[in-house]
């Protein structure tokens, strides 16, 4: 099934104001970018956003990467956290794959979650793609 560059523009557009949306309203945002090649090692890069440091968090999203990138969006309630993660991993320049997570945590462990993220790294290990794109 060949999908339109209409569509995928669209796609682009919701996932990124989603994205701009969620990380508006959070205390941090991190973005991370793995390379699947990888498997067992942390993210290749990353960017850290920190409302305290920055003020509002306004991101600039974009989809230019090959691997998997991982958005962190977390919201701070005292000593804890809750966060949303999603996922795109994105191969010759085309979406593979997406997923989108939540999970919890102590606030003083958010660095190491995101660093040592089994969710993450389960995904790397898998062979994931979603035929509708490719």
């Amino acid at each position: 099934m060949q999908v339109s560059r209409e569509l995928i523009t669209a796609m682009e557009q919701l996932i990124e104001a989603q994205i701009r949306r969620l990380s508006a309203e959070a205390d941090i945002c991190v973005f991370a970018l793995y390379d699947p090649s990888a498997n067992g090692t942390g993210p290749k890069d990353f960017a850290c956003y920190d409302r305290k440091k920055c003020g509002r968090i306004d991101l600039d999203v974009d989809f230019e990467f090959e691997g998997v990138g991982v958005w962190y969006i977390a919201y701070r309630e005292g000593d804890v956290f809750r966060s949303k993660k999603i996922l795109l991993k994105i191969e010759n320049g085309r979406f593979a794959h997406g997923q989108v997570g939540n999970f919890e945590g102590y606030w003083d462990e958010f660095p190491q979650y995101v660093a040592e993220d089994r969710w993450v790294q389960d995904q790397l290990g898998r062979d994931i793609a979603n035929d509708m794109l490719h």
